[in-house]
């Protein structure tokens, strides 16, 4: 019943659903797949309509649907008199067999906020041919070994071994002989971790990427540092994690409210760079790694703060 009931409320969605007049519209390359295969979504908007902010998407639609790649946003030649499209392809997949809604994706098309239409996933079993039986566990092998067959089967590696040894007494017998100084060698302190992320803010500064036109490369490198500089300072796998399971990781963290929202515009403005294409501006730019030296100085170590007063 509870199948028939979500067939009976999102058919008509699959059917009916290509909105044109939102400017939006998704759809799967197939409705039905097997445990384990993948399906490709696809969400097309009018390559003439400005303003466009495109959802941002995890690793996961919905907790039975997960995403395998986010092949990002490309401009396609529509047929007919439509036009260019902006589509953007996720690939899909499930382990859980059933009918799995795709809820709507919400995006930003100019002023409005548009809802794309919901879909409906099939995910089938693996068919089993009727009357097959599991196959019966095969009885464990006693075998006889013999240590002259096992030498002759091994003597090249038995050689090596041997020939190791007889080199290594050499060694040991030759230095007896000798005597030995102690050299200690001490390692290089390495540098505080907030002093090697300034250092690698000023180098990002210098190579002037974003001036260049490359802005995702700049968001990039600027947000991996200081993912890199939060999972080494408070232990959080920051590099790993999405931009909204890292914020909710930092709730319990000792991050002041005004630290955490700092974090989060910095990398939600990045998310939309790297993932939505968004041109920022050049005062946006410079303020990113202005903020984010911020966030490193007002988290650094007391000593920190200390040495520099």
């Amino acid at each position: 019943m509870r199948a028939l009931s979500l067939i009976a409320l999102y058919v008509p969605a699959l059917l009916f659903g290509q909105d044109g007049s939102k400017g939006v519209h998704v759809q799967l390359d197939q409705q039905s797949i097997r445990i384990g295969e993948q399906a490709l979504l696809t969400i097309h908007a009018d390559a003439n309509t400005s303003g466009i902010v495109w959802p941002v998407i995890g690793d996961t639609i919905t907790r039975h649907i997960e995403v395998v790649k986010d092949h990002g946003v490309d401009t396609l030649q529509a047929s007919g008199n439509n036009g260019p499209r902006l589509v953007r392809s996720l690939t899909l997949t499930a382990f859980d067999t059933g009918y799995w809604a795709i809820p709507p994706f919400r995006m930003q098309v100019g002023a409005r906020t548009v809802e794309t239409d919901p879909l409906l996933l099939h995910v089938t079993g693996m068919e089993v041919p009727k009357g097959a039986r599991p196959a019966d566990i095969p009885p464990i092998h006693e075998a006889n070994p013999d240590p002259l067959i096992w030498l002759v089967d091994h003597w090249t590696w038995v050689t090596g071994v041997l020939l190791l040894g007889a080199i290594a007494a050499a060694i040991v017998i030759l230095l007896g002989k000798r005597k030995v100084k102690e050299v200690v060698v001490e390692a290089a302190a390495l540098p505080p971790l907030h002093e090697r992320v300034l250092a690698a803010f000023d180098t990002l500064e210098r190579e002037r990427l974003w001036q260049h036109g490359d802005h995702k490369a700049y968001h990039s490198r600027l947000t991996d540092l200081l993912r890199g500089y939060i999972e080494e300072r408070y232990n959080i796998p920051a590099l790993e994690s999405t931009t909204d399971e890292l914020m909710h990781e930092l709730r319990v963290s000792p991050l002041t409210s005004e630290q955490q929202g700092l974090l989060g515009n910095m990398l939600r403005l990045a998310d939309m760079v790297k993932f939505a294409k968004a041109l920022p501006a050049p005062e946006e730019n410079e303020q990113m790694i202005t903020s984010a030296r911020r966030f490193v100085f007002g988290t650094a170590p007391t000593i920190f703060h200390e040495a520099r007063a």
